[in-house]
Formats: C-alpha cells, structure tokens, sequence
C-alpha cells in the first residue's frame, strides 16, 4: 500500500467527540493463583493454576487479550569450595554473576487453556522456544527498545558476535563454559570490550562480549548490604547517624517489587518480577476479545530448579567454567550464568571457589545445605491481572446481540522432537499423519548430548543445548546448516527439495506469512537480520497456500534434511495450525 493511500483512507475515516474510544471507564484486577504459595520448585517443573471462573460482571467486559502474568523469581548463587559456602569478598557484590534468559517466556515450558473443560489451547512442550521466535520476527526496533526490558529481553537481542563453540578446556584464557556458549558480559581483567570487537586480535570475535547480558544484568538493581557502595549510591541500606547514605533502600524497593539483588550470609540473592503477556504465548486469548463471564482454566509450566557449575581459576583474569552437574531442571535452563573473569577485588569469584550452586525458583528459594534458610520474594504468589471495561449502553448491546455465538480462529501448535541426528546423516519423517487446515511448520535444530567433543571426539557432550547454563538457548539457536531440505503436505511439495535453504529463503518464506510479519508495506522479518539467523537458524516453511479443499482436509506433513555440521543435533518441529471456537460473549460459554 503506498502511503498516498494510507492518507487518503485515514483523512476518509468518519470522526467525532464520541467516536474517540467507546468505552465508558477501564480498570485493571488481579487473582493469585490457586497454588496456595506452595511450589515444588526443585522438582524440575513448578506446575501453577488459576481459576478465572469467578471473573464476571454483568456490566462490564474481560478483554483475553490484556491477561498477562507477574511471576515472583528467586535466583540465588552460592560459591563454594569442597563443598563449603565461600564469604563474599569484603565491599564486592556479583550482581552480573546470573541473569535470566532473554524473554521472560522462557520461564514457561509449556501451558494449557481450558473453557467450560473443554481443551482450547493443547500442552504442548517447549512452547516457548517457537513463541520466542514468532514474538521475534513481529516485533520492531522501536517496539524492542520501548518494551524490551519490561518482557526480560533487554533493549537488543543477545549478540550473535559472541558466541564461541568450547570443545575442550584451554586453561590458559578465560572460557565461559563447555558447548557452545554465549554469556561473556565483560571482558577480563584491563582490555576493554564491547559488542563489537574493540582492538586487532589474533582471532577473530574473541574480545567481543553479548552486550544485551548486561542491559539485563543492570535491570536488577544492586542493593547490597555487604558493600559499601551498590548500585552507584542510589540503592542500598543506610548506615546510621542519621543521614539518608543511600536514595532507596532493599525495604523501599519490596514496596513496589523492584527487581533487586543482595546478599545474605553467603548467599548471592536476585529477586525479580517476570511479566508475561499470555496473548503472545495463548493465539486464542489474544482473538477471543471482550466477553462478560471469563470462563477459563490454566495450567502452567514453570522451569525450576538448580544445578552446580564447576570453576577453575578463580580470582584471575583466567576464571574459566568446566562442567555442570546436579541438574535439577527437566528441560530448559532459564538462567545464564555469566563469565567473570577477574580478581575478586575487582568483581570476580572468591580465590577458593571450584564450584557456583546457582538455582531459579518461584516465589521462595528451597532449603539446602548451601542455603540454610528459605529466601522469600516480597511478593508471595504468581498473579494474573485482567482488565475491565464498561461500554456505553448502546454499544454494549448491539456488541452482545451481534456476538452470542462469535466465531474465534486462532493458532495451535503441535510439538515433535527428534533426537541424535548425526553429523552428515540424512532426515527423513513423517511429521503429522493426517492434519487439518496447517499454515506453517517451524524446523528449529538445537545441538544435541550426543555431539562428540574433546581429542579426536573421544567423549559427548552430554547435555542439550537447552539445558547450558552458559549458552543463551532457548531465546537463541545454533548455527546448523540444513541441505536438501523438503517440505511435503499432503503429497505435494511445498519446498523444492533442492533448494538451499538460505536467509533469502527465509525472507521469502516468512515475509509472506500472516502469522509472523505479514505486511503491505514491504518485507519485514522484525528483528531477525541476515547476520543473526545465520548463527540461530530457523527454517520457516509457509504452508497456508492452497485450495480451500485441500485446506480442509485431514492431510500428512513430512520433512527431510542433511545434517551439514559437525554436530548431533535435536531436531525440534512445531506444526503450526488454525483452530477454531465458537464464544457467548454474554455467558462465555465456548463450543468446540
């Protein structure tokens, strides 16, 4: 559309004083969950539940589209020795030392809605990787800057400049862990790094840092009562004799849940407040729109629990991270735990340090040996907040005479996993065996615990991408080539089979996907660059075209590839569909 057009259209629209916003008045209420503040937390997954039966009024509207979570994070770190809680270093906070993942989604592994109990969104695993990827390709610059920090992706994407692939431990310069990692927010000791790289190096990118770790890291504001000096003097506790030392302090901060960290006894504490808009995880929330009775029901996912770093190097600009263990999480780490190669005096870990305890849980920190007591965040439960709005009478009920039987269609999602292709080998499967009305399939290739590592591949891995605590999966990807790679529906070929996959076929592909960026004003990938999908490959394959039929009819999707890397990938598959209910916006009844 030119914008000639658009002007035109715009100085045609019809204007007036009423016409401006037709609702009367709209307030904003929260429900806790149902959990009672009681979450396993250290189980894997934290499982959270609401009833939002109760919302209803019978002069007034719940908008779907304006649900969103505020979830209570506890993180916590403990540097030990042998075993043993390490002091923190006199007048030194580590405040940089952990930072959730970007994309507070990522909390969620998977999350189920239901209506009058019938099923309207399906649990499907690892929902949050996809959704990150469409929330990615719809968002724009202004949007990232403006709105960035409030979702935990910081005011630009984690840099795909520093990423570097760890094999084997160097012992001689800093390592930011094992596999493929990207949590360098510093570069030690006295050379100065940025995102890009700073001065001529002999190789390429290795003095290059993920700059978007820091924006994240300094959300959290330091508020620390062993240092004499936090958050450059503005947050911290006042020391007496009467005199304001510090603008705020930690008690002033729980008041209105700032995100802050601290430290107590030896435990290094981050109490954050994630927001999580269900409309970008939830399609059919965000389409459902204004109805008087909120019937529904919902099933949350958390990813929580901890597990243990190994460090070698501790208090030297040569600090380097080894293996983890005693994971607790089922499925994705949601925390980075960052690089600090440095002296203790200066930022870094305490000299004595061979291991960092580091978990993320929901509301309050489990006991432990490491942790004594529990850590409690300010806020004691998970809340849903929902909107209210009053119309004008006359627009109330021409809206319900026109919607008691209001047709919603909306995006499901059906998750596949395949696991241990090798390096080199072929893919061939057969993905969904008879599916109705798809409009897209998301192909997404993590690195896998069978990739061999170490001299001449003597050892695996030994655990999935998703689940390093050094590497910034799942809000990033890996840089996996997939060949020959063909799409098939129904028996037709959607993707030539030998085509190249390319960042211009994934221009081609997504531009003219309605569900991600469609636009009339030109091509648009949102935030995706050519630089960036080319070290987090997605394969996005349009499937909407097609005669209305075919669309309609129970149809099978299959894929194959050839693994171009040197790595055993898990190969991860959402099936994107239409789906559809029917909504009484007066009673919220649903029909399915």
């Amino acid at each position: 559309m030119n914008s000639d057009n658009y002007q035109f259209a715009k100085s045609s629209a019809p204007q007036g004083v009423d016409l401006y916003s037709p609702f009367q008045e709209k307030q904003w209420n929260y429900l806790n969950d149902i959990n009672s503040g009681v979450y396993s937390n250290n189980s894997g997954l934290t499982q959270v539940q609401f009833d939002l039966t109760s919302i209803y009024n019978s002069g007034q509207f719940c908008d779907t589209s304006d649900l969103f979570l505020t979830v209570p994070i506890v993180m916590t770190a403990v540097p030990s020795a042998a075993g043993v809680a390490v002091a923190p270093t006199a007048n030194v906070g580590l405040s940089s030392l952990m930072t959730l993942k970007s994309n507070f989604q990522h909390l969620i592994h998977q999350i189920e809605v239901t209506a009058n109990g019938k099923t309207v969104n399906d649990t499907q695993p690892f929902i949050s990787i996809y959704e990150n990827f469409k929330l990615l390709s719809s968002m724009s610059t202004g949007d990232l800057k403006q709105f960035g920090s409030s979702f935990g992706l910081g005011e630009e994407l984690d840099s795909e400049k520093s990423v570097v692939w760890n094999a084997l431990a160097a012992q001689t310069t800093p390592q930011s862990g094992v596999g493929l990692c990207n949590n360098r927010p510093f570069v030690g000791g006295a050379t100065v790094g940025a995102d890009t790289q700073p001065v001529i190096a002999a190789s390429q990118n290795t003095q290059t840092i993920n700059k978007s770790l820091q924006r994240r890291a300094t959300r959290v504001v330091e508020s620390n009562i062993v240092t004499a000096s936090s958050s450059s003097k503005i947050y911290g506790t006042n020391a007496g004799g009467g005199a304001a030392n510090f603008l705020m302090s930690p008690t002033q901060l729980q008041a209105e849940f700032k995100p802050y960290y601290t430290i107590v006894g030896n435990v290094h504490v981050w109490y954050d407040v994630a927001i999580i808009p269900l409309k970008y995880l939830c399609d059919c929330l965000d389409k459902m729109g204004l109805v008087k009775k909120l019937d529904l029901n919902l099933r949350i996912y958390f990813n929580t629990g901890s597990l243990s770093v190994a460090v070698a190097n501790p208090n030297l600009t040569t600090t380097q991270y080894g293996a983890f263990t005693n994971i607790s999480f089922a499925n994705a780490c949601p925390f980075s735990t960052n690089l600090l190669a440095n002296t203790a005096a200066a930022g870094g870990l305490p000299a004595t340090t061979d291991a960092l305890q580091c978990g993320c849980f929901i509301a309050r920190s489990p006991v432990t040996t490491l942790t004594p007591a529990s850590l409690s965040h300010p806020m004691p439960a998970v809340r849903c907040y929902y909107s209210m709005v009053k119309m004008e009478p006359a627009r109330q009920l021409a809206y319900v005479d026109a919607n008691r039987e209001k047709q919603v269609v909306f995006e499901n999602v059906i998750f596949n996993q395949y696991n241990n292709i090798g390096s080199g080998s072929s893919f061939s499967q057969l993905v969904q065996s008879g599916i109705k009305n798809p409009i897209g399939v998301c192909i997404i290739p993590l690195i896998g615990s069978q990739t061999l590592t170490g001299a001449a591949g003597a050892a695996t891995l030994g655990f999935e991408q998703f689940a390093s605590p050094y590497d910034t999966c799942p809000s990033t990807y890996a840089p996996i080539s997939l060949t020959n790679l063909s799409v098939s529906l129904g028996g037709q070929t959607v993707l030539n089979p030998t085509l190249y996959y390319s960042y211009e076929t994934f221009l081609e592909q997504v531009a003219h996907a309605e569900t991600l960026t469609g636009s009339d004003l030109g091509m648009s990938v949102g935030l995706i660059n050519q630089s960036w999908w080319e070290m987090n490959r997605v394969y996005w394959v349009d499937l909407s075209r097609g005669r209305d039929a075919d669309k309609a009819s129970m149809r099978n999707l299959s894929i194959s590839f050839n693994n171009n890397s040197n790595a055993a990938i898990t190969l991860m598959v959402f099936t994107v569909y239409l789906d559809k209910i029917v909504v009484d916006v007066e009673t919220g009844i649903v029909k399915k």
